[in-house]
């Protein structure tokens, strides 16, 4: 098909940071709306996706970018815990969701770590998320209550075992 986008998996590095923060901020004002307060989210987007913060992430965990004709149009944050690999985020710029990025990031990180099951917590009521685990094969097995700067919410945690024959 013409025109088609040709989607590319990478290791971030320190200087995707500014990119990424931009498709952070776009991503969680588009699924958190409604959900959070405005204060809670631009406070988060505020901590957790300073380039400071981002640049610590890309390099002490498994960070990886999809890049469409050079730019950053999706990222997964992924960390291996004892048993299993905790994906602490997933997000594409809302204008690019459901073309492939979020799927092409979580094959990757499944290839990476064949062996470990995936858990992901994801708000209850961020149907965007809770969509995308569902259609990929995610259960939810436990409900957590948390606390977003001062915000009070209830996240479930998804996960996906690991591949059958571990390679």
């Amino acid at each position: 098909m013409l025109g088609a986008a040709v989607l590319t998996v990478r290791d971030a590095i320190s200087d995707d940071a500014a990119a990424v923060r931009e498709v952070a901020s776009r991503a969680w004002r588009d699924t958190y709306r409604g959900l959070l307060s405005d204060g809670t989210i631009e406070a988060f987007i505020d901590r957790a996706y300073s380039l400071e913060h981002l640049r610590r992430r890309i390099d002490g965990h498994t960070f990886l970018v999809v890049e469409d004709a050079g730019a950053i149009v999706a990222f997964a944050d992924a960390a291996v815990d004892v048993d299993h690999l905790n994906l602490g985020a997933i997000y594409a710029d809302p204008e690019r969701r459901r073309r492939g990025a979020g799927t092409l990031l979580l094959d990757a990180l499944r290839d990476r770590f064949p062996a470990l099951a995936i858990s992901a917590d994801v708000l209850i009521g961020n149907r965007k998320g809770e969509a995308f685990y569902e259609r990929r094969g995610f259960a939810t097995r436990e409900t957590l209550p948390a606390e977003l700067f001062g915000e009070a919410v209830v996240e479930r945690r998804w996960w996906l075992d690991a591949k059958e024959d571990g390679s």
